[in-house]
């Protein structure tokens, strides 16, 4: 089912374009006036009005877990013919607790720390640094293996193409909100600033960090990211999965590499480049691939264990 992060400014938590030729969406305005429209509030650019940040939407609240000791492995034996024989049963029998009980179960929910650490670069990417290189709005949600909002090879949604070519996440939101009700996720999250590099200096680059808290029923994240300025590259993970083999995650890091979003056709730092036709999958920009930005990482994604409730 395809439904479709830095370091200066304070934000608040939650997570969370003309679409061109995909049918049933209309063009989403945009304009190529560069980086000194992008705070023109209402213009659509990269994110729309940057003036105030978001805290995580929809996050639900702590269910802390209940523990138990589990029950004694065998009967507990007796020395006989002395008057301490209750004591040292339940001596006994404390010791066989403490030893054989039942292991402490995983909690339900987990706060993460997510650190989007953006090392674009003139360094790291010659001649592929473009004015105000950032990171735009961060989108996404926490979720189950029942649905996802974006993979490598399938064409993406209204949401992702939205955030792909302009930054913005509204859509995106909106696209999350149907999983949440059928119970297939637990929040949409967002964060309206943008993730820089330290190249880039302006008041909409925001913390570096954010926090999270995940459910073991929705153990999925998936967030993207646009890389700003771009027609429709972005960076991000689908579907990460935080709990595997019965253990939450102490850590997880994740190399962002470039992704092509597969609704424009320019190879530069442009938006509102040519559009596509026909509309492409979702594609990983490599070497070959013809794209000024890329292949190589331009930055990690973090996520570390901070707290369980």
């Amino acid at each position: 089912m395809a439904l479709g992060v830095a370091r200066r400014c304070a934000i608040g938590l939650v997570i969370l374009g003309g679409c061109g030729p995909i049918v049933g969406l209309e063009p989403v305005g945009t304009t190529d006036d560069g980086p000194a429209a992008l705070d023109e509030a209402g213009s659509g650019i990269d994110g729309g009005d940057h003036g105030e940040t978001g805290g995580p939407v929809g996050t639900s609240g702590s269910d802390p877990s209940s523990t138990s000791t589990g029950d004694p492995g065998g009967e507990t034996t007796l020395v006989s013919g002395t008057d301490e024989a209750g004591s040292s049963e339940a001596s006994s029998e404390a010791s066989s607790d403490a030893s054989t009980g039942a292991a402490e179960p995983e909690p339900e929910w987990v706060r993460y720390r997510i650190t989007i650490d953006n090392t674009w670069s003139e360094e790291n990417h010659p001649g592929a640094f473009p004015p105000e290189a950032h990171f735009s709005w961060l989108g996404g949600a926490t979720h189950d293996a029942g649905v996802s909002f974006w993979n490598v090879g399938e064409l993406a949604s209204p949401g992702i193409v939205q955030m792909a070519e302009i930054g913005a996440t509204t859509i995106l939101m909106g696209e999350v909100q149907p999983a949440i009700e059928a119970g297939h996720a637990t929040a949409a999250l967002e964060w309206q600033q943008w993730f820089c590099p330290v190249g880039t200096d302006v008041a909409v680059c925001g913390e570096s960090t954010v926090e999270i808290d995940v459910h073991l029923d929705h153990s999925r994240v998936t967030l993207v990211s646009m890389l700003g300025p771009s027609p429709d590259w972005f960076v991000g993970v689908s579907g990460l999965d935080l709990h595997e083999g019965g253990m939450w995650a102490d850590e997880r890091v994740i190399d962002l590499h470039p992704y092509d979003g597969g609704t424009r056709s320019d190879l530069g730092f442009v938006m509102n480049g040519a559009l596509e036709d026909p509309v492409l999958p979702i594609s990983v920009i490599t070497a070959e691939s013809g794209q000024l930005v890329g292949p190589g990482a331009l930055g990690t994604m973090t996520f570390v264990r901070i707290e369980s409730e």
